[in-house]
């Protein structure tokens, strides 16, 4: 079954102390941690394309799974933090824009990085999935019909969690 992996970036710098462009702002220790543990779930899962926002936080969040299967990762303008989908018929209309573009040419498993403020609508668009919040790091699969045109399939994969250290899946 295809399927898309939207993955929210680790924890970052703290943006009130962060002096340069937002764009800029690079994860903490903790959030390379994080980086790490969503790129080994996503190369075991066999994601083959990796699409992030311009972000360094969100590239980096998706660069070691990148690395581990020899891959890139491309730059979405569509996933940058001011694309925030308005109502739902907007964030499914988003949805189905960032599923055409990771899933084309036959790719069955893509990852997406964005932002809270993005995926969380995006989540909320859709039936089952209930998110109730977006925490940093956290990783969902949502699996496409063989036609691609639905999601027929919300998970929530857990997160590393910063109190603990321990991948959570609450």
């Amino acid at each position: 079954m295809p399927a898309l992996y939207l993955v929210r970036h680790g924890v970052a710098q703290d943006q009130g102390s962060w002096a340069l462009p937002d764009e800029m702002r690079p994860l903490t220790d903790f959030g390379w941690q994080q980086a790490v543990m969503v790129g080994d779930l996503l190369a075991r899962a066999g994601v083959t394309r990796f699409i992030s926002s311009p972000t360094v936080r969100c590239r980096d969040t998706l660069l070691p799974g990148a690395h581990l299967v020899g891959l890139e990762v491309v730059d979405d303008r569509q996933l940058f933090e001011t694309n925030e989908p308005r109502d739902r018929a907007a964030s499914l209309e988003l949805l189905k824009l960032l599923a055409a573009t990771g899933l084309e040419g036959g790719i069955e498993r893509a990852a997406l990085c964005t932002h809270g403020n993005v995926l969380l609508p995006l989540l909320s668009a859709l039936d089952g999935a209930n998110p109730g919040r977006c925490p940093k790091g956290g990783v969902w699969r949502l699996e496409l019909d063989r036609d691609r045109a639905r999601v027929a399939k919300v998970e929530y994969l857990g997160r590393l969690h910063p109190d603990s250290g321990v991948w959570t899946n609450p």
